[in-house]
């Protein structure tokens, strides 16, 4: 057989030889196509399955298909405890305790899944070996780039998205280039996975194929590591959000909890898990805001530097819930003013002396703090833009605001964790301070339906879903762990208590 196959190659590569010179680059072409669609066919398929699911709490091995697994709940809590064969109850193993010197910790953030979703699934039994989750209030604008920083306790990043607007040259800088290197953005270091920046584009054209593709590079990163702490990021989940259905994004979910479950099961007791997103996806079907035409209609110039007295820059790279928008100091006032009457605008806001004006179509509002943000005031002009009014008052029936108006932080956030916009006092303030090194002028949130993003990007993009905004469906998102129950609502920068140390450090010993 051997032999014949020789034969054979030889006889073709003797026939290509004789060809003239064009049809051997014809063949040599077609030949190539073949091989590439070869491989497109093989690329991005599902992960393998080693533990298949049969019933809630059973799940038969697929490398031994006679042995099944019971996942006990030992406790009555939900979630569980111990997992062992059927045949035989006396192997097996349980959670690694939280002094075990040998188990390591998988830190896993899948981009952009909603807290809503996570739960439904885990009422269903899936995702089981993790506590209930746990709602994790974001950033504002609630997307990738500040909500990781925040997440990851990292150095600021440049601006909200990899397109910014650098303040000390003028000029939009970044784009295709911190994408493909991560070259600038701080948070990107820390991880020991994260999709290949050439390969990002591909999640929106091919979501099915990304996501699997993702899944499986995290999974042979994973089982090749020796890492105590392992740090990934699997970018894919927020592209499936944007693109497909709830229907479909719910089963490529389950493919993680099956993916999860295998690593688990695996590990024998030594692996430990906090598997989070970094904000959510308000899951509807979004149009781009009509921006150029209103500013055109208003006399303002959307410019790539600042020049001229109405100049202003937009930065526009994803498709999201929201625009930073640069322009001349003196501007501001008229511009926002301008922007909060658009059609697809929630809310804009900007700074003032220790806090921020927040103005809507028909409503203006003040927010503001002392030093350090311990106490805050919120005081409406007209409307009420930030839905407040009635928290306020409730707080001062309780004796929690004092005669000048003042309330503290913590009790200001008690009463708004499950708000229409959570934590809504602490989110502006925190984007007045901190996270980017070059915040915008004025941030606008747009309503839902409504996106801002590059134009040749929504030309190929239906965009079913999107994220950016100050609203709850857009900023929240979910955590929940293996190790121990979580509160029922944390902030971004909570979820881990200090930055992850990278090196020698954080290796383990085998």
């Amino acid at each position: 057989m051997w032999q014949l196959g020789r034969i054979l190659a030889d006889n073709a590569i003797s026939a290509v030889s004789n060809m003239k010179r064009r049809t051997k680059v014809i063949v040599l072409i077609m030949l190539a196509l073949v091989a590439l669609g070869w491989y497109f066919q093989q690329w991005g398929q599902p992960v393998p399955v080693a533990y298949e699911r049969v019933a809630a709490n059973r799940y038969r091995s697929l490398v031994s298909p006679s042995t099944v697994y019971i996942a006990a709940d030992e406790t009555g809590d939900g979630t569980v405890d111990r997992v062992y064969p059927e045949d035989n109850p006396a192997r097996g193993f349980r959670r690694p305790a939280a002094t075990d010197p040998d188990a390591r910790w998988l830190l896993l953030c899948v981009d952009g899944v909603p807290f809503e979703e996570i739960q439904a699934l885990w009422n269903e039994g899936y995702f089981r070996e993790f506590f209930p989750p746990s709602e994790v209030i974001s950033t504002f604008p609630s997307e990738s780039e500040t909500a990781l920083t925040d997440l990851f306790h990292a150095s600021p990043v440049p601006g909200y998205e990899h397109r910014y607007f650098d303040r000390k040259e003028n000029r939009l800088r970044g784009g295709l280039g911190p994408t493909l290197t991560g070259k600038g953005v701080p948070y990107l270091a820390l991880l020991d996975y994260d999709m290949p920046g050439i390969l990002k584009g591909f999640n929106y054209t091919v979501p099915h194929k990304g996501y699997r593709a993702d899944l499986g590079r995290f999974r042979k990163r994973f089982l090749a590591s020796n890492e105590r702490i392992f740090l990934a990021h699997i970018a894919s989940g927020d592209a499936i959000y944007h693109v497909l259905s709830r229907e479909e994004t719910r089963k490529l979910l389950i493919e993680l909890d099956t993916l999860l479950r295998d690593l688990y099961y695996a590990s024998e007791g030594k692996l430990r898990i906090l598997f989070f997103s970094d904000h959510g996806n308000n899951q509807v079907p979004s149009r781009a805001v009509p921006l150029k035409h209103f500013l055109r209609e208003r006399a303002w110039r959307l410019a790539d530097s600042l020049v001229a007295a109405r100049d202003l820059v937009v930065p526009a790279y994803g498709l999201v819930g929201f625009l930073a928008v640069y322009c001349q100091p003196e501007a501001r006032l008229e511009l926002a003013r301008d922007l909060a009457q658009m059609e697809g605008v929630d809310f804009v806001v900007y700074e003032k002396e220790n806090g921020v004006a927040i103005e809507g179509s028909g409503a203006k509002a003040l927010l503001e703090w002392t030093p350090r943000g311990r106490h805050f005031r919120y005081r409406t002009e007209h409307g009420d833009p930030l839905a407040l009014t009635a928290v306020v008052a409730e707080l001062s029936r309780a004796g929690k605001v004092d005669r000048d108006g003042w309330l503290a932080e913590a009790d200001l956030t008690a009463a708004t964790l499950r708000h229409v916009y959570p934590d809504a006092a602490y989110r502006l303030y925190q984007w007045a301070t901190n996270h980017v090194r070059n915040r915008a002028d004025i941030l606008v949130s747009l309503a839902p339906g409504y996106y801002h993003g590059r134009a040749s990007f929504g030309w190929v993009v239906t965009l079913l879903s999107t994220h950016g905004s100050f609203d709850r469906p857009q900023s929240v998102g979910f955590a929940m762990s293996t190790d121990e129950p979580l509160p029922p609502v944390l902030r971004t920068r909570d979820l881990l208590p200090a930055p992850i140390t990278r090196g020698k450090a954080n290796r383990a010993s085998h």
